[in-house]
């Protein structure tokens, strides 16, 4: 039978490497986030983002984090739904890199391990 509380603890656990990535700047802990060959789809202000992961980890690493920046980072999850091996998390992100998004994450637990397989995103200038 499956363990759904052990399964929603792991995938918090998840969006928290996410969460602490982003806001230090740490790409190795973003890596533990993401499946190697997750993608990541957005729209900001001026752009719409169509990029394999690694374009994240570009952008973080050469981008000053919350941390180092002051900015009131402040993430907050309004919803996980979870049902098997796929789960889906809606994340609100305020104040970083400038802006303020709306993130939502897909899940897959492939060989017992939690895994952002996609990041779809809404930025509005922070204002």
């Amino acid at each position: 039978m499956p363990d759904v509380a052990s399964d929603l603890q792991a995938i918090r656990e998840v969006i928290g490497f996410y969460i602490e990535g982003i806001h230090n700047g740490n790409t190795e802990l973003l890596r533990k986030a993401f499946h190697p060959q997750a993608m990541m789809y957005g729209s900001s202000p001026n752009a719409i983002t169509i990029v394999q992961i690694e374009g994240l980890y570009g952008f973080v690493s050469t981008n000053d984090p919350p941390s180092k920046t002051g900015d009131l980072h402040k993430c907050t999850i309004v919803s996980v739904q979870q049902a098997g091996n796929a789960a889906a998390v809606e994340m609100r992100e305020e104040s970083v890199f400038g802006y303020d998004y709306t993130n939502y994450f897909q899940l897959l637990k492939t060989e017992g391990s939690w895994l952002i397989v996609s990041k779809a995103y809404n930025a509005t200038d922070t204002g």
